[in-house]
């Protein structure tokens, strides 16, 4: 059976790869044939985003995450360089004329973007992982905890201004075009602090219902240590409980979509089928952005089994111990 299911995983990439060749050398025929305004300009960049956003979301349960990982490194480093030195040779008007480098530049682009979504959840849960060590010392004024939901809230507020700020810069034609490594910075960071916002509030839901949000350290008897976790008492047992519903891949495609809308615009979802502005699909992917960190972080107990399976079989055999 093991051996079937590799050979079919083995076939299923084959047929991706090829597949995506075939998508990208239609989006490189079509930016040069066409002019950038033109509807099938737009048809074909939602086409090849809405491909990748298919295959890197496919490629997250069909191949293992520490594989994935490096995937989403190597086309991250790889793009975010390469979009930059493309820009700077736009903006210093260096041409280099073996090569037509805005498909390039956009093609690194949908790259970066249809990963980042499902890459950064796998670090946040990773981050989680590995800031939660017995070992390290979390002493936030003295002996005080500032609970996750509370920093959940203070990213939300930052993500809010950054898209005021984005706002403001959008009023200058200078910082949308000859400037607009600016306004690329200020969508990425307030996509990153949106998307964690709603991840530790919605995390951290309970704790926030009751307005803790700042407390006092408190040793209790009975406590239980992971090889990962701080000591887990018998009130935090709540908190490692999964929903009933299976949120997080419905979460992590959300966002996949959210991300897309945030920073493309129409060049993904075309006004002429879909009937909005560029500022309105922006302002629904700011939403729907919050909505799925909120679901990724309800379901991140389910999530965290999936990404480490044996910390998780250590985690339930200490739960199960508090539970009884």
């Amino acid at each position: 059976m093991k051996n079937y299911w590799f050979s079919l995983r083995v076939v299923i990439l084959f047929f991706l790869l090829i597949l995506s060749y075939i998508v990208l050398y239609y989006f490189f025929y079509y930016n040069q044939r066409f002019e950038r305004d033109t509807s099938k300009l737009r048809v074909n960049s939602m086409i090849t985003i809405l491909f990748f956003i298919a295959l890197f979301y496919i490629l997250f349960f069909l191949i293992d995450i520490s594989v994935y990982n490096i995937i989403f490194g190597i086309v991250i480093s790889l793009g975010t360089l390469l979009w930059i030195g493309i820009y700077f040779l736009e903006f210093y008007k260096i041409e280099l004329g073996l090569w037509n480098w805005k498909p390039i530049r956009n093609s690194a682009a949908i790259l970066c973007i249809s990963i980042l979504s499902p890459g950064f959840t796998l670090y946040i849960i990773k981050f989680i992982k590995n800031n939660s060590n017995p070992n390290r010392k979390w002493k936030i004024i003295k002996n005080y905890h500032i609970h996750e939901g509370f920093v959940g809230i203070l990213f939300v507020i930052i993500a809010f201004f950054l898209w005021l700020i984005r706002f403001l810069m959008i009023q200058h034609e200078a910082l949308k075009k000859r400037l607009r490594i600016f306004l690329a910075i200020d969508m990425i960071l307030l996509f990153l602090f949106l998307f964690s916002g709603g991840f530790l509030i919605l995390r951290d839901r309970r704790d926030i219902v009751r307005l803790k949000f700042i407390e006092k350290r408190k040793d209790q008897s009975g406590n239980k240590i992971s090889s990962i976790f701080n000591q887990i008492s018998q009130d935090s047992v709540h908190f490692f409980k999964s929903p009933r519903g299976l949120y997080y891949p419905f979460g992590i495609l959300l966002n996949c979509f959210a991300v897309n809308m945030f920073i493309h615009g129409t060049d993904f979802l075309p006004k002429e089928f879909f009937n909005l502005s560029h500022e309105t699909i922006i302002f629904i992917g700011f939403i729907l952005c919050f909505v799925a960190g909120g679901m990724i972080g309800l379901d991140w107990y389910r999530l965290f089994a999936k990404i480490y399976p044996k910390l998780y079989q250590e985690l339930e055999q200490i739960l199960d111990d508090l539970r009884k």
